[in-house]
């Protein structure tokens, strides 16, 4: 394989080498945006200069002609740099404060693409002298470090505090505008949970846990659907545990308010039957994209993540359904498995940095709140890493009494049912008989608000219609009720 011939420019090197040897202004943004690698290993002269240069500055010595010659005899480096001649040639090539910042932008651009290329190369080396084995992975991890070369590009710098002032005056005119002070981020269906988070945020990574059979699937579905409804906008959802077509029949019975063993089985009468086209139809109008790859690995998420987002711009929301199932890369070994669910935690908080999106992550919960007399869940209870509380910027931990076999009073509690809270086929004026069958089909849910790095922690409750796989929101006087009792008994 031919030699690889990296790009560069040495006469633009010399510019800004000779605008900082001239200009004492112009000396603060040269060291300050560039760095030695910034000049070509075979522009050895111009390294040096920069060497000297960098090395005068950390003394907080004056940067020109004069000290940076005397540097450069203090290196033993004057005659490899071509001696006075050259440094006055670099100080002859300066053009001007005013044009710096392009001149910098040329260097950072030659030092991206140089680096684009070797990462290249490299690919290409490992593949001619070393087995694949597993092709998908060695993919997925070369486009990974590709990936890191093009955001290294996009670091962005400081910016002044007029300029992010303008953004959040602009942020709050656009909530004026939409009528909806309460929710800065993407909406998830429950006024409760937008009101303590405003939204699930860009950037933020949320985390649902919970015990098995809790709901947790359930709650991380009706939220996208919601999400993707409300906002027409796609989300994605990588379900690692179950596949794509059973996530979809729970997403019928959810919007369609027949039972979800009636859709497995085929088993429903002509209003039914109704129902579910119906819903079927309202779902191929909603952008939801599924992953349903049982073994997964983290780079392929975030491989996948970035080719998505690409497609659509507009992505509003990436789930991983659950972390704990997220396949280890075979090409990396980690000590134990909490280093490696910390570096899935960090791989997906960075993820949604990049992106601008909330990443939600769905978790088990350890046995320990069994071994409690008071079941409800704890940050500690965070299955095989502490780095998943610490990453996470929201934490909603899920708890159902009737878990657990057990109630909060000895009676059912009855309380004005709301058409809300039935759900789509309740009825105004339900009877005492009914209210006792829907205090047979629901589970009322606690979902703690564990973790708010921008808001308060807090709890509230919401009804799961295990049938249907659905949340719904009760009454807010059924709430405070509900939350009353419970605080009289814990």
């Amino acid at each position: 394989m031919a030699e690889l011939k990296l790009p560069s420019n040495a006469e633009v090197e010399k510019t800004v080498l000779g605008t900082a040897l001239v200009n004492e202004e112009a000396v603060a943004d040269v060291l300050g945006s560039l760095t030695e690698d910034d000049f070509y290993e075979g522009n050895l002269p111009n390294k040096l200069i920069f060497r000297a240069i960098r090395s005068l500055q950390d003394r907080q010595v004056a940067v020109d002609f004069k000290t940076v010659y005397d540097e450069l005899v203090n290196m033993k480096a004057l005659d490899l740099v071509g001696g006075v001649a050259y440094l006055q040639e670099v100080a002859d090539s300066s053009m001007g404060y005013v044009n710096l910042d392009h001149y910098i932008q040329i260097l950072k651009d030659q030092t991206t693409l140089r680096n684009f290329l070797k990462t290249m190369d490299d690919i290409i080396k490992q593949y001619q002298t070393e087995e694949i084995t597993d092709i998908p992975d060695f993919v997925a991890i070369g486009a990974d470090k590709i990936n890191q070369v093009a955001e290294k590009r996009r670091i962005s710098t400081f910016r002044t505090s007029a300029e992010i002032a303008r953004i959040v005056v602009e942020q709050m005119e656009k909530m004026k505008q939409s009528g909806d002070s309460m929710v800065t981020g993407l909406p998830t269906g429950y006024s409760r949970l937008n009101r303590v988070t405003h939204g699930f945020q860009p950037g933020n990574m949320i985390v649902i846990a919970a015990r098995p059979s809790i709901g947790k699937t359930a709650f991380a579905l009706n939220v996208a659907m919601n999400a993707a409804e409300r906002e027409h906008k796609p989300v994605a959802i990588f379900s690692l545990e179950m596949p794509a077509e059973q996530l979809m029949r729970r997403l019928i019975a959810s919007r369609s308010n027949v039972e979800l063993n009636k859709i497995q089985t085929n088993v429903m009468n002509a209003k039914e039957r109704r129902q579910v086209q119906f819903a079927i139809n309202e779902l191929t109008n909603i952008k939801l994209y599924i992953d349903d790859t049982s073994s997964i690995t983290l780079q392929d998420i975030v491989t996948k993540s970035r080719k998505l987002k690409k497609a659509h711009d507009d992505l509003a929301m990436v789930i991983v359904d659950h972390i704990g199932l997220i396949a280890s890369s075979p090409n990396r070994r980690y000590e134990s498995r909490a280093l490696e669910v910390g570096e899935i935690s960090r791989t997906l908080k960075e993820l949604s940095r990049e992106l601008k999106i909330p990443v939600v992550a769905v978790s088990q919960l350890s046995r320990k709140p069994e071994e409690r007399t008071n079941k409800r869940p704890m940050l500690s209870d965070l299955r095989e890493s502490g780095n998943i509380e610490q990453d996470a910027d929201v934490v909603l931990l899920m708890y159902r009494d009737d878990y657990y076999k057990t109630q909060i009073g000895t009676d059912k509690k009855k309380t004005q049912i709301s058409e809300s809270a039935i759900g789509p086929a309740g009825e105004a004026g339900v009877s005492e008989e009914r209210k006792e069958e829907i205090d047979e089909e629901r589970s009322i849910t606690e979902i703690m608000v564990a973790k708010n790095r921008n808001g308060p922690t807090t709890r509230f409750v919401l009804f799961f219609w295990r049938k249907f796989g659905r949340f719904d929101e009760p009454t807010e006087e059924y709430e405070r009720e509900y939350l009353a009792t419970l605080d009289k008994r814990t």
